[in-house]
């Protein structure tokens, strides 16, 4: 016989009831607890007309029809939660208030499914979110909510696309559908249905006035350092510290890009098919991007005059062209006459000689940090030093936007047919509800466009921004244009026309580089002029170009895009046009016929400016959607891949006719609506 030593066996004597006690309660438990609700058994689908209606945003008390399917049997109830959405700065966090639960009731079956509905109505213009709150047939419960699918943009995060949820357990976060919920009274400009935005870097643009250029020794930068002067325009390459060409400073090199430059290419802006610019800042400042406001009043001197500023508006109108002027609300510089840091102005500046001056008019437009041992560190900033965030107080607010002659006033006044605001998410809702109506008021057909890089529905209910610069566009475009795959770019695109209102989709600025990201070559894979991979990065420019002007919205072409410019992250994707008349070796200038084509496309097809819009069937491949208006019906489709596709328009219905073939030699294969999509090509077919 085997003796256990004792110590072992009053260790096992001491626990073992505990143990058997513990298996038994979880024995219980798992025959207690319900089965999971199976994910099989239920479907909602945003996107689905059949699953609610209306489509996407809705206007302020229209009801709205919700319906849910489960196997039949296989739910108690259906509980509709819904929630007031607050976002917070750049899309970093989000609040969600109760507003309310709505039951659904069953009513009937479909093919096995019962069916529950909910009506209602939200009366507060506002951004909602909702999920749907599930009990099973034995006491099982879930939750069906957004999925979580990211959309790649740069500096935000951005998860749940709409369409097809997801079911989770109960006790998890939620992922909520987006609502928006807008004034029934918001409504665009007219002028703004059918807009082709051109986009302009005003220092790497045109030097078109040799007397204004900036001038190495007497220019200064921040405070008595100097800037410096590419004398060779046709430089590419914008000067960066540790290139062996510059100096340690940043932004403080000048190519001499100017107003008069602008003027004189006025006629070419214009046979591109544009008929707006927007032009980055030119008021006052230190350095070559000028979002450093000196002085928000003051043309900068590198660039004209009032004078010359007034004749850009008249020369621009006589065209038929627009101008959008950029600045930022949210900071200016430390070297400007509202600070003067440096004791240039002799302006009473808040920040006079680095000392904090409380009798200055602008000393309460920012916040201070006195017990700092550093002038740097005296003030909030925005970035950097150079940039002094401003304080959201009524006198500040009455200089920018409320005073007849205040900032934004006084350029409207001069005939600018709108705005776009520097980084928009650090300024507060209020604010921009208050500029707004300030703004609206006076100019009711003003254009307000936003700095937004994540789901900007927030801006869009009426009460703050008509349109944004979008962002997540060019992430769906860039993605496609690389051979990535189609149903993400669907899933970006379609979370757009879901969640934004219809006024606003049709207004968004559809851009696919800016002076913010690297240039779309680049994203592309051009890395560097000359390269042996420009004629099959050219054809999936081309791509993006096609989606740009045959999807909802205004197509924006970055200055210089349109003849093969590449560029990096800033400041590489701010280089000089290459105007041959000034020396340009450099770019492509048969892309600019192509452009035009698609400007002239867009033009003479209305379907392609206010018409519908459908997703249609492609594969992992081919991205096509239809445009409807009551007059036409036109689909395009674009293939991504490198080998040749096969497209079928409209199920096989034949009667087409091909308005644009974006490889040249695209095909028709027989009477039943196939065509043959060349690798990176796109088809654009209007039916008999």
């Amino acid at each position: 016989m085997c003796l256990i030593p004792i110590n072992i066996s009053k260790f096992w004597l001491l626990i073992l009831p505990a143990v058997l006690a513990a298996l038994n309660c979880k024995g219980q438990d798992e025959r207690k607890r319900p089965p999971a609700i199976d994910p099989g058994w239920v479907y909602f689908n945003s996107r689905d007309g059949y699953c609610k209606t209306p489509f996407g945003a809705v206007p302020a008390g229209a009801t709205i029809n919700m319906r849910f399917l489960a196997k039949e049997g296989s739910l108690q109830s259906v509980a509709l939660q819904v929630v007031k959405t607050t976002i917070f700065g750049n899309n970093q966090s989000a609040a969600h208030a109760n507003y309310g639960s709505f039951p659904m009731e069953k009513q009937g079956l479909t093919n096995g499914q019962d069916i529950f509905e909910a009506s209602f109505a939200l009366n507060d213009p506002c951004l909602y979110g909702y999920y749907f709150k599930l009990t099973g047939a034995v006491g099982e419960t879930g939750s069906y909510c957004n999925n979580t699918t990211a959309v790649q943009v740069p500096n935000v995060q951005i998860r749940g696309t709409g369409g097809l949820g997801e079911l989770i357990a109960s006790d998890k976060a939620v992922a909520y559908y987006t609502l928006t919920v807008y004034d029934p009274g918001l409504q665009m400009p007219a002028w703004t249905q059918d807009m082709v935005i051109y986009c302009i870097f005003p220092d790497r643009f045109k030097n078109g006035n040799k007397s204004n250029d900036p001038v190495v020794g007497v220019r200064k930068f921040y405070g008595a350092k100097n800037i410096e002067f590419h004398t060779n325009w046709c430089d590419p390459e914008p000067y960066v510290p540790g290139d062996g060409k510059s100096d340690s400073e940043y932004c403080n090199d000048f190519y001499g890009g100017d107003l008069d430059g602008i003027i004189q290419k006025l006629d070419y802006i214009r046979d591109l098919g544009a008929n707006v610019i927007y032009i980055n800042p030119i008021f006052q400042a230190p350095s070559n991007h000028k979002y450093d406001t000196q002085d928000y009043l003051t043309i900068d001197e590198g660039f004209g005059t009032l004078d010359t500023f007034k004749n850009l508006v008249a020369e621009s109108k006589k065209r038929g062209l627009r101008i959008i002027l950029d600045t930022s609300l949210n900071h200016c510089g430390s070297d400007s006459i509202y600070m003067d840091r440096y004791g240039k102005y002799h302006s009473n500046g808040a920040f006079e000689n680095e000392k904090i001056n409380t009798n200055s008019p602008y000393a309460e437009w920012f916040e201070w940090n006195r017990n700092a041992r550093t002038p740097d560190r005296m003030y909030s900033q925005w970035a950097n030093p150079t940039l002094a965030k401003l304080r959201e107080v009524d006198s500040y607010k009455n200089f920018a936007y409320r005073g007849k002659n205040s900032v934004m006033k006084y350029w409207l006044s001069l005939g600018i047919a709108g705005w776009r605001m520097d980084v928009t998410p650090w300024k507060s809702d209020d604010f921009w509800r208050d500029w707004r109506k300030e703004l609206k008021k006076d100019y009711p057909d003003c254009l307000t466009i936003a700095e937004a890089w994540f789901d900007a529905s927030k801006y869009f209910t009426g009460d703050m921004y008509d349109s944004t610069m979008n962002y997540i566009f060019r992430a769906a475009a860039l993605n496609f244009a690389r051979g990535g795959s189609v149903s993400s770019t669907t899933e970006a695109l379609e979370m757009l026309r879901e969640n934004y209102p219809k006024p606003v989709f049709h207004v968004l600025m559809n851009l696919v580089s800016s002076h913010d990201v690297p240039r779309a070559l680049f994203e592309l894979g051009y890395k560097k002029y000359g390269a042996t991979n420009y004629i099959e990065m050219r054809k999936r420019l081309l791509l993006c170009f096609a989606l740009q002007f045959t999807y909802p919205g205004a197509p924006a072409i970055y200055y210089g895009d349109e003849v093969g410019m590449t560029g990096g992250a800033d400041p590489m994707n701010r280089g000089p046009y290459p105007w041959k008349e000034d020396g340009g070796n450099y770019g492509d200038f048969s892309l600019i016929d192509s452009v035009k084509k698609l400007s002239r496309l867009r033009r003479e097809n209305p379907a392609l400016i206010a018409g519908d819009l459908r997703m249609l069937p492609g594969d992992k491949n081919i991205l096509a959607y239809e445009r409807m208006d009551g007059k036409s019906r036109i689909v395009v489709a674009m293939n991504n891949a490198h080998e040749p596709k096969t497209f079928r328009a409209d199920n096989g219905r034949p009667g087409w006719k091909i308005l644009a073939d974006g490889a040249g030699d695209s095909v028709s294969t027989g009477d039943n609506g196939d065509f043959i999509i060349q690798p990176a090509g796109y088809l654009v077919l209007k039916a008999n």
